[in-house]
C-alpha cells in the first residue's frame, strides 16, 4: 500500500473517532464503547485506566475438539493485530515467504494420513507420519520398501483453505544432513498429484480429487512441485504409481497471500450493570482491489461471564446426570477451571469427572446473523440485533476471501449504550397478527413493563416500526398494574404530530412513528398504542423502542403476552409479527393511485402533472419495476422508472420521476388524448402487471 493510502486511512480513522468522542460528549445518559482503533478496550482486552467497564478474555471450543475449551481471541491463530500498514487494526495474517504451513496443521484440525497403509499398526503408522510435517528433522522417514509400495497414498489436510504456490518432499540425508542414514537416493521416483480447494465435496465430505500432477522416473531426490498460478487449496494427495521403494522424511507446502478465513473473537464487555443496546459502527478498509471478498459481524448479549456451559457427572453411572453446578459452591455454575481440575474419566477414587461442554443458551442469546456492511460504516451506523438489557455482550468477526491478494482490515469497532435500563423488560405485542394485504387495518399495538428491581429509569417516548406510513395514530392508553386506565387520550389530529393534552405524536415517518405521554415508571403497567396502516409482506415485524427522552435513553422489545387485546387474542401467540398470507397468491403490485383523472400540462401551474403512487408487495428480496406511459395503442410514450425496488409505497415525493410532465422520450409534449400508465413486477417467483387511464388536455 502507498504512503497516500495509509495517511488517508489514519486521517479518516482520527476524524471518526473525534466525531465520536463529541457525540458521547452531547448524548447525555447514551454513552459509546470503541474496541480497536483508540478505543477504551484494545482488540485484545487491554482496559484503558480511565474506562469505567472490564474485558473478560473469550473462552471458545476448540476446533479440534469441541468438548475441549481454550482461552483467546483468534482461533488457530489466523489474525493479524500489528500491522504497520493498518495500526490497530484486525486483519487475517499472511502465509510469509518461506513458510512452510504444513507444520502447523495439526494445531488447525487437520492432519496427514495414509489409508492405503495396512501391514504395520495404527500407533506406528501415526507415528510415522507426524514426523512428515513437523519443522525440525526427527532422523525418521516413512518408509515403504517392502511389499503394497504400489498405490500408497499420503493425504494432507491442512485444516483449513490456504493459498498454496509449491509442494516439496524428500528422503533423508538431503535438506537435512543426516549421514547415519545414507537413503538419499530413495525418493519417490514415479507418482501423481492430486489437489482439492475444500470446497469441491461429496455429500459425505469428502474431498472430490482434481488430477494436477504426474512424473515417470522422477530424478530429483528433493522433489518440487510447483503451483503455478498460486491456488486456494485445503487437500493435498501423494500417490505413488510403482512399485518401486522409497521413503519420505518431510512433506514441505509453502504459499502465499491472505488467509482465506480467519475469525476472531472481541472480549466479553462486562459494563457492570445490565444495558441496553444502541447502534453499531465500524471502521472497515478493503486491502487489495478483489471482489471476492466479505467480512460478517456478527454480537451475542449475556447475563453471566462466559456464554459456554461446563457440566459434571458422577464416576460410574449409566447416563449419569450432567450437572452445572461448581462442587464446591451450589450457588455458582461450573467454571472452566474448575472444570479442568476434574478428570476426563473419573477412577475408582474420584466422585466426579468432567461432562459436556456446551453453548449457553439460558444466559446467552445466539451469535445474530452478519450486520450490513454498508449499514454499519454508514453515519447512523446498524441497530443491535442482541438483546437488551444484559450486562455482557461479545462480538464475531469473520474475514472471509477467495482473493488471494485481497481482504478486509478492521480499524474498530464502536457501540452505544444507556445504564441503566428503562425497565427490567419490555413485553410487546400486536393484534391482529393475521390480516388481508395491502388493506387499511385497525391495529393495537401493548406494551407491559417489568420494573421490579427499582433500579430502573423508566421512559416516555414509544417508536415503532410499522414498515409502511401509517394511515392514522388514533389513540394512546396507559392502565396501571391494577387494571385502571390513567391515561386514555384519543387524537383530534391523527395524520400528522400533535400534542394534545399531555400526549403527543411527535413523529410520523414513511415506515413508522413515534408517540409522548407521561412518564411510565411503575411494574406491570400496559401501554396501548392504536393507529391504521397496511402491511405489503407476507411477514411484518412491528419493532418498538422505548425512550426516556431527555436523556437519550432507550431499550428494545420483548415480544409476548402483553395484555389480553381481543377475545380471540390467544396468548401463547403474542408476538409483534403480522401475517398476511393471502399476499403470496394475489398480485405483487397493491393499491395505485393517480392524483388527477386528467393532466393539462400548459404551464399555469394547475394539474401539469401526472403524480402516480402505488404499492409493491410480497416481493422477497428486489424486484424489477418498470412503469410506463403508453398510448391506447400501446406505443410508449415515456419510461417513467426501470430498476430494481422492494415492497413499499412508491410515489412522486419518494421518486420525483414518478411524476410525469406530459413529455415524451424526445421532450416533446404528447398529443391530447387518453393514456395509460402500466406497471410490471418481475419477482424471482412470479410476476404482475396491472394498467391504469387517464387523459391528457391542453
Amino acid at each position: 500500500m502507498d504512503t497516500m493510502r495509509r495517511n488517508l486511512f489514519k486521517c479518516y480513522f482520527a476524524g471518526v473517532v473525534l466525531v465520536l468522542a463529541l457525540w458521547v460528549r452531547e448524548a447525555g445518559a447514551a454513552e459509546v464503547l470503541t474496541i480497536g482503533g483508540q478505543g477504551q478496550i484494545s482488540w485484545q482486552g487491554r482496559v484503558a485506566s480511565d474506562a469505567a467497564v472490564d474485558a473478560i478474555k473469550p473462552e471458545y471450543r476448540s476446533p479440534l475438539d469441541p468438548q475441549v475449551t481454550e482461552i483467546g481471541n483468534t482461533p488457530s491463530d489466523l489474525i493479524d493485530f500489528d500491522n504497520d500498514e493498518f495500526p490497530n487494526s484486525i486483519l487475517p495474517g499472511q502465509v510469509g515467504d518461506g513458510q512452510n504451513i504444513a507444520t502447523a496443521i495439526s494445531g488447525r484440525g487437520g492432519g496427514i494420513s495414509s489409508p492405503t497403509v495396512l501391514d504395520i499398526s495404527d500407533v506406528q503408522l501415526r507415528s510415522s507420519l507426524e514426523q512428515l510435517i513437523t519443522a525440525s528433522p526427527t532422523g525418521k522417514a516413512f518408509e515403504r520398501k517392502g511389499n503394497f509400495v504400489l498405490g500408497t497414498l499420503l493425504v494432507i489436510d491442512l485444516g483449513g483453505r490456504f493459498g498454496v504456490n509449491q509442494l516439496r518432499f524428500f528422503p533423508r540425508n538431503t535438506v537435512f544432513s543426516s549421514p547415519g542414514t545414507p537413503f538419499q537416493g530413495d525418493f519417490l521416483k514415479n507418482f501423481e498429484v492430486h489437489l482439492n480447494d475444500g470446497v469441491v465435496l461429496t455429500k459425505a465430505g469428502n474431498p472430490i480429487w482434481e488430477f494436477y500432477e504426474g512424473r515417470m522416473n522422477n530424478d530429483e531426490a528433493v522433489t518440487t512441485i510447483d503451483i503455478d498460478p498460486p491456488r486456494l487449496l485445503r487437500f493435498l494427495r501423494l500417490r505413488a504409481t510403482s512399485s518401486i521403494p522409497f521413503e519420505v522424511e518431510k512433506i514441505q507446502i509453502f504459499g502465499e497471500g491472505f488467509f482465506p478465513t480467519a475469525r476472531y473473537l472481541s472480549p466479553v464487555v462486562d459494563l457492570g450493570t445490565p444495558a441496553n443496546w444502541g447502534q453499531l459502527r465500524w471502521l472497515q478498509s478493503l486491502v487489495g482491489e478483489g471482489d471476492e471478498v466479505d467480512m460478517q459481524i456478527r454480537s451475542r448479549t449475556g447475563t453471566d461471564e462466559t456464554p459456554l456451559t461446563y457440566t459434571r457427572k458422577r464416576v460410574g453411572l449409566k447416563d449419569a446426570e450432567e450437572i452445572t453446578l461448581s462442587v464446591d459452591n451450589l450457588d455458582q455454575s461450573l467454571g472452566r477451571r474448575e472444570y479442568l481440575r476434574l478428570p476426563e474419566k473419573g477412577g475408582q477414587s474420584d466422585v466426579w469427572e468432567r461432562g459436556s461442554v456446551r453453548d449457553d443458551l439460558d444466559h446467552w442469546s445466539p451469535w445474530t446473523s452478519p450486520y450490513s456492511l454498508v449499514d454499519g460504516t454508514g453515519t447512523e451506523g446498524t441497530k443491535i440485533l442482541s438483546p437488551g438489557p444484559r450486562r455482557y455482550i461479545q462480538f464475531r468477526v469473520d474475514f472471509l476471501s477467495n482473493d488471494l491478494s485481497a481482504s478486509y482490515a478492521l480499524g474498530e469497532l464502536s457501540f452505544d449504550y444507556t445504564s441503566p435500563p428503562l425497565a427490567d423488560a419490555l413485553i410487546g405485542e400486536i393484534f391482529p397478527r393475521d390480516v388481508a394485504a395491502a388493506e387499511d387495518i385497525s391495529f393495537v399495538y401493548a406494551l407491559r413493563t417489568e420494573m421490579e428491581t427499582g433500579e430502573v429509569q423508566g421512559f416516555d417516548t414509544f417508536e415503532l416500526q410499522t414498515g409502511t406510513r401509517v394511515s392514522r395514530v388514533e389513540r394512546v392508553e396507559i392502565i396501571d398494574r391494577n387494571g385502571v386506565s390513567v391515561v386514555d387520550h384519543t387524537f383530534a389530529e391523527q395524520e400528522q404530530p400533535t400534542a394534545e393534552g399531555g400526549v403527543e405524536i411527535v413523529s410520523i415517518t414513511d415506515d413508522g412513528f413515534s408517540v409522548k405521554f407521561p412518564l411510565i415508571v411503575e411494574h406491570g403497567s400496559v401501554l396501548k398504542i392504536y393507529f391504521v396502516s397496511r402491511v405489503l409482506s407476507f411477514s411484518t415485524t412491528f419493532e418498538g423502542r422505548a425512550l426516556l427522552a431527555a436523556e437519550e435513553a432507550f431499550q428494545g422489545v420483548i415480544a409476548g403476552d402483553a395484555d389480553l387485546l381481543a377475545e380471540d387474542d390467544i396468548a401463547y401467540k403474542s408476538d409483534v409479527t403480522v401475517l398476511s398470507p393471502s399476499v403470496n397468491t394475489g398480485s405483487l403490485i397493491g393499491s395505485i393511485a393517480l392524483a388527477t383523472p386528467v393532466i393539462t400540462p400548459n404551464g399555469d401551474a394547475v394539474n401539469d402533472q401526472l403524480k402516480l403512487s402505488y404499492e409493491i408487495l410480497a416481493v422477497v428480496g428486489t424486484a424489477r419495476i418498470r412503469v410506463e406511459v403508453v398510448d391506447l395503442g400501446g406505443r410508449r410514450a415515456r419510461t417513467l422508472f426501470d430498476g430494481l425496488g422492494q415492497n413499499g409505497v412508491y410515489d412522486a415525493k419518494r421518486l420525483p420521476a414518478l411524476a410525469w410532465d406530459g413529455r415524451d422520450e424526445r421532450n416533446e409534449l404528447v398529443p391530447p388524448g387518453l393514456y395509460l400508465v402500466r406497471i410490471e413486477v418481475e419477482g424471482d417467483a412470479r410476476a404482475s402487471a396491472t394498467v391504469r387511464s387517464f387523459g391528457v388536455s391542453y
